[in-house]
């Protein structure tokens, strides 16, 4: 064998045990059945039980803030859900309507939680087993393969990928600063395509954190909704290429979540002119920043989700995908692209105030 040869066989044998050994971690997902198996077999608790359980990757995050809302919600909902008598509460938090979930994300959170731990005590076993067993690195090298294909070219070697923690909380990914944070259940409920779809979804924004502007990003609330507008945009496009309600249908039933996304993509050339005409507004000193910001968390609705994915998705089907990919971390530029494809399109368009003003605050 020659000395090419070799050398191409060690690099490939090296970056494929680089892969294998990405980080995923399952210990809060283990204390979670620990705590859970006790309720179940009717037992208390212990103080002991729940330091562990507190100080497990994923749960200690919650557990260390101030605001106790989330690590509060988790464990009641664990009581609720395993324990004995608590049969009005859950009643209660169930009768939690569309609407109510819409204008309050704390409820909708609550919501959220019992709904995903009722399933997974519906599926105990099943889920302890699929914990055990699957294979979880093999998935973070598909999910790796997956935005390979979706961006059309290999990615970046050099960049490293945040570690994985699952845990259970609502169905659903989060890409924070330390780690990707993972719904078990979300996974264990979905096909291995899917499985992979959401994984790369959360990868992208992990891998378009290195060529992003930062000093754009995080200048000001406004900066960091239009970027995330473009973002999250993007991103649904890899796992929700079929639309928000093949994605949120799940046994033949679009989820009460699905019917909001769905409403605010309908609803979203209206809200992209609401944004407009606050983001205007301030630029001109009409009304002040707290004012805009306020205005803003109303409109933009799940961190830019449904707007960024209907304005994704109409430049993906005028034929930019490519265009729009070769500038993935550059808010101006996918607005732009947008704006091209909604004159084409006889679309709402942001005007050149608007445009103006957002390439001022890019540079």
């Amino acid at each position: 064998m020659s000395k090419v040869l070799l050398i191409y066989f060690f690099i490939f044998w090296i970056n494929n045990n680089l892969s294998i050994a990405q980080t995923v971690d399952l210990t809060s997902v283990d204390e979670f059945f620990n705590v859970t198996s006790t309720l179940k077999e009717g037992k208390e608790i212990s103080k002991t039980q729940w330091e562990k359980f507190d100080s497990s990757i994923c749960y200690k995050n919650y557990a260390a803030r101030q605001n106790k809302f989330v690590i509060s919600t988790i464990k009641n909902t664990i009581r609720i859900v395993f324990g004995k008598d608590s049969l009005f509460e859950k009643d209660s938090i169930l009768n939690i309507t569309k609407t109510q979930m819409k204008m309050n994300p704390k409820m909708m959170f609550k919501k959220n939680i019992l709904i995903n731990y009722l399933d997974i005590n519906s599926n105990y076993d099943s889920i302890k087993s699929f914990r055990e067993n699957y294979n979880f690195n093999e998935l973070f090298k598909k999910s790796i393969q997956r935005l390979n294909s979706f961006f059309g070219q290999s990615l970046d070697s050099t960049i490293k990928f945040k570690p994985i923690y699952f845990l259970f909380i609502t169905a659903d990914g989060k890409n924070n600063d330390e780690a990707l944070y993972i719904d078990l259940n979300f996974i264990y409920k979905k096909t291995e395509s899917q499985r992979i779809d959401f994984l790369a979804h959360e990868l992208f924004h992990n891998y378009r954190e290195y060529f992003e502007n930062h000093d754009f990003n995080y200048k000001s609330d406004l900066n960091h909704i239009l970027d995330m507008i473009q973002n999250e945009g993007i991103a649904d496009l890899i796992d929700k290429s079929e639309g928000y309600e093949n994605y949120f249908t799940e046994n033949g039933k679009l989820s009460e979540l699905g019917e909001i996304f769905i409403d605010l993509y309908n609803n979203a050339q209206n809200d992209m002119e609401k944004l407009q005409d606050l983001v205007v507004k301030y630029s001109n000193g009409k009304i002040s920043e707290t004012k805009m910001i306020d205005g803003l968390i109303e409109v933009v609705k799940y961190n830019g989700h449904p707007i960024g994915f209907y304005m994704a998705t109409q430049i993906v089907r005028a034929g930019y995908q490519n265009q729009m990919l070769k500038t993935f971390y550059e808010p101006y530029k996918f607005y732009r692209l947008y704006n091209k494809v909604a004159k084409e399109q006889n679309l709402f368009q942001f005007n050149n105030e608007f445009m103006e003003y957002l390439k001022k605050i890019t540079t």
